[in-house]
């Protein structure tokens, strides 16, 4: 497949032919051209020496460093989660084997003993002694596979992921519940006292927020940080603006007339009276969350938390709408329409209706 011949002084010559195709390239010494035509042959026949040396001395604590000190910077607004997933890894059993060392089976291993799977119940695959859920676990399996494709990849090292399909666990479609809106002995739905409680909440921003967050849908993390300058309540089409969300992409929330006014509430003075601090008083998302649990008690709204009400939101967008999938990503925030899926029963009554 390669000929080499010597061209003049210092002139070594190599040709590869390659279905058809020839290639040729003239170095200074006899090895050099040999060395260059052994490569180039390995490429072909899949037989080409690869040096892993590197990745065999390098430790998954030592990989983790340079993750953390090179890739974790690029992604500001995700440090924080992904410094608390580097430091769990770190301390894992795995720390000190090498990169070629941890294999899927090994990942496997450990993701039934901290989801206690042996010990799983009526088909399902969390046990009762689980370290963490189902959620937790992708995420950390998620920065293995990022910490080794970046890696061989800026260190120029074939070595295999170790994350291959079937070490993640399987997730669920997500939690249903819905406010219920049936009518209870008081003639209050569920909606109607959950506005109750949260408008007597000692947080007292909470009732309007909940109405904000049936209304337009928005992530608990995008309304702890609006700011007033990014409300936009005058004019025909009132909105808010979005900058950076939770998958980095900025997007323009519409207002209903509900949220409109709940936003009045909030603001008696006007948008323009806070500038650019926050709406709500609050310094973190968790803020929202803490408020919401205070104020919820689980007797009076069994299991109801505040990401249902994203879920709500978003139900209620394919119920009460005619709004097309796409048009719904750009309120929601989704990036695919297959994150829309599990909604698309929601609108079965209209596809009979058309079906006559």
């Amino acid at each position: 497949m390669a000929t080499i011949w010597e061209r003049g002084p210092y002139q070594y010559c190599v040709r590869i032919r390659r279905k058809g195709v020839s290639e040729t390239k003239t170095f200074e010494t006899r090895r050099e051209a040999e060395e260059w035509a052994r490569i180039m042959e390995g490429k072909v026949t899949g037989d080409e020496f690869v040096d892993r040396s590197k990745a065999r001395d390098t430790t998954l604590s030592q990989a983790l460093d340079w993750y953390a000190r090179v890739i974790v910077p690029k992604t500001p607004r995700s440090a924080k989660v992904k410094m608390s997933q580097v430091a769990y890894w770190k301390a894992s059993r795995f720390a000190d084997w090498s990169l070629l060392s941890l294999r899927p089976w090994d990942l496997l291993d450990w993701r039934r003993e901290v989801l206690d799977e042996d010990n799983a119940e009526d088909g399902g695959q969390i046990g009762p002694e689980a370290a963490f859920s189902a959620q937790t676990c992708v995420h950390r399996l998620n920065l293995i596979s990022h910490l080794y494709g970046q890696w061989t990849l800026i260190h120029q090292v074939a070595i295999e992921n170790p994350v291959v399909r079937g070490v993640r666990p399987t997730l669920d479609n997500g939690r249903n519940r819905r406010l219920d809106p049936e009518p209870d002995q008081n003639g209050k739905t569920e909606e109607n006292r959950l506005y109750a409680v949260c408008d007597a909440s000692k947080s007292t921003w909470l009732g309007a927020a909940v109405r904000i967050a049936l209304e337009t849908s928005m992530r608990q993390a995008e309304l702890a940080g609006l700011t007033g300058d990014r409300v936009h309540l005058e004019g025909p089409h009132p909105h808010v603006d979005l900058p950076r969300t939770k998958n980095d992409r900025p997007r323009r929330v519409p207002l209903s007339t509900r949220a409109v006014a709940a936003f009045r509430s909030l603001l008696p003075d006007g948008v323009s009276a806070i500038g650019k601090r926050r709406v709500f008083p609050i310094e973190t998302p968790r803020a929202i969350g803490h408020a919401f649990r205070t104020a919820v008690k689980e007797d009076q709204f069994p299991d109801l938390r505040w990401h249902d009400l994203r879920h709500e939101a978003i139900s209620r967008l394919f119920e009460n709408t005619d709004l097309r999938d796409h048009e719904i990503m750009a309120i929601t925030g989704h990036l695919s329409p297959e994150m829309l899926k599990r909604y698309s029963h929601l609108r079965s009554h209209r596809l009979a209706s058309r079906l006559g």
